[in-house]
């Protein structure tokens, strides 16, 4: 307003970067309220201008929303590109509507956009957090087949699919694809394994594996004691719990409240409650050192 009164007239530029910046801070509506005056002034919106619209009205849940300036797009005559539809598939995707996600990836490949890594990804995901994982294998082997390289987020949802499932030694062997493919497992990738191993009562593998993610510089994370803690507790291996306890306060990974919750579990089911009280006390203390931190 204060360029036009200045007797400036803003240019298509100018208000793209206004209308990505009012989307950064979730300001939609701003955003929205300023493309209908685009079109009083009579400038022409294109997709730089759709697209972060369509990007946080999608983060934000607005789905219904997203889908209308979306098919608004194509009344107007302004085609989405790959980002346009990267957005939608993975709004869509986050809130559980996988069908309508692959509807968008059916109607992208009509219109001759190509699908990337980034796509087969969203839609992935989706399917293994949903139990899909037949149909999350069919839509990987068809990324393969138009020449799309997984990435480690490609990875990392198969492996998670896999151990789902218990088929183990399968998401092993993915697991041990990634180097050869030139894609480095990381953090993520071995605690997904890691879990899958120790659910499955295989926790000599999962220490293994936990080796191996060291010997590789990667730092294991709060998860990664917490999945191993809580598998020497389900096969009852009260001291391997206990060691690796210790281990994740000497490699100065602090543990959370569910560390504590899986320990004390442990020490109650074997008996051992003069331990769980001590614990119990521990965790106490480690609130308020906490408390006195923030302070």
């Amino acid at each position: 307003d204060r360029m036009v009164e200045n007797g400036h007239q803003p240019n298509i530029v100018t208000y793209g970067t206004i209308v990505n910046g009012m989307c950064k801070i979730g300001d939609t509506v701003s955003a929205l309220n300023l493309l209908r005056k685009m079109e009083k002034s009579h400038i022409e919106a294109d997709v730089v201008i759709y697209n972060p619209i369509i990007d946080r009205l999608c983060k934000d849940g607005h789905l219904t929303d997203a889908q209308n300036l979306f098919d608004e797009m194509h009344e107007k005559g302004i085609s989405p590109c790959i980002i346009t539809y990267n957005c939608m598939i993975d709004g869509f995707c986050n809130y559980g509507k996988w069908s309508d996600a692959e509807r968008l990836l059916r109607d992208m490949i009509e219109r001759n956009i190509d699908p990337d890594v980034v796509t087969y990804n969203a839609l992935i995901s989706a399917l293994v957090k949903q139990g899909k994982f037949f149909e999350a294998q069919g839509l990987y082997d068809e990324m393969l087949r138009r020449g799309i390289s997984p990435d480690t987020f490609t990875y990392n949802s198969i492996i998670h699919g896999l151990c789902k499932q218990t088929r183990l030694d399968e998401a092993r062997q993915m697991f041990d694809s990634m180097d050869s493919k030139g894609c480095s497992p990381d953090v993520v990738t071995f605690n997904t394994l890691i879990n899958g191993y120790c659910k499955a009562g295989r926790v000599d593998n999962s220490l293994e594996l936990f080796r191996e993610m060291l010997i590789r510089g990667i730092v294991a994370n709060t998860v990664t004691y917490n999945t191993l803690i809580h598998g020497f507790c389900q096969v009852g291996d009260l001291t391997g719990a206990l060691e690796k306890f210790q281990e994740m306060i000497s490699s100065g990974v602090s543990p959370d409240a569910v560390t504590f919750r899986i320990m004390l579990a442990g020490l109650c089911s074997k008996e051992e409650l003069q331990k769980a009280v001590a614990m119990f006390v521990d965790l106490q203390k480690s609130v308020v050192d906490r408390q006195l931190e923030d302070e």
